[in-house]
């Protein structure tokens, strides 16, 4: 599935969920995906019933209407989900996540940024690194940070495409290229 197809069906779950006379927020629908997305990661059983061919359409739906109750999703989500499903696309659920995760920033204003450090930050660099990106872009920020012992220290931010690089790694880099071109 790519981005197009999936970004159909994220439009479709977003024009619902942003009406008036719907009580599920856009919030609570995407933790809701999030929710079962970490259901079908965790039960590889599941993820495999609901992909497969050879499960009946009426099974499938029946198993995400049970996973569904138990787990306290909203009527809205679980059609979602029943959908993604008759259609055949349940292998491609990440995705979609990633897709309505996306809308949502977009919808409230929101950027995104990947945060790559060499070693893990206390509290109030997080705080710090977020009001200067805040700041930066005039937005509100969802950041994922990663772990990369590559980059040695300092960090590196990704903002769409572009990337704030602060690393150690990079530094040294330039230096050593600085040193080539400065012994030609």
């Amino acid at each position: 599935m790519d981005r197009a197809v999936a970004n159909r069906y994220v439009s479709a779950l977003a024009e619902v969920v942003v009406r008036d006379d719907v009580p599920l927020s856009p919030e609570d629908a995407l933790g809701q995906l999030e929710e079962f997305a970490s259901l079908l990661a965790a039960a590889p059983d599941l993820a495999v019933a609901l992909t497969s061919p050879a499960v009946q359409v009426a099974d499938k739906r029946g198993l995400i209407r049970d996973i569904g109750e138990r787990a306290g999703l909203d009527r809205l989500v679980v059609n979602f989900l029943c959908v993604v499903a008759d259609q055949r696309r349940m292998r491609h659920f990440p995705l979609l996540v990633e897709r309505f995760r996306a809308w949502l920033d977009r919808h409230i204003g929101r950027v995104a940024l990947k945060v790559r450090l060499a070693r893990p930050v206390g509290e109030a660099q997080r705080v710090a690194l977020e009001a200067r990106f805040r700041a930066l872009t005039g937005s509100q920020v969802r950041v994922a940070y990663v772990h990369d012992p590559d980059i040695i220290g300092g960090c590196s931010v990704q903002v769409g495409s572009r990337v704030y690089d602060g690393s150690l790694r990079t530094a040294l880099t330039s230096l050593a290229d600085m040193l080539v071109d400065s012994g030609r």
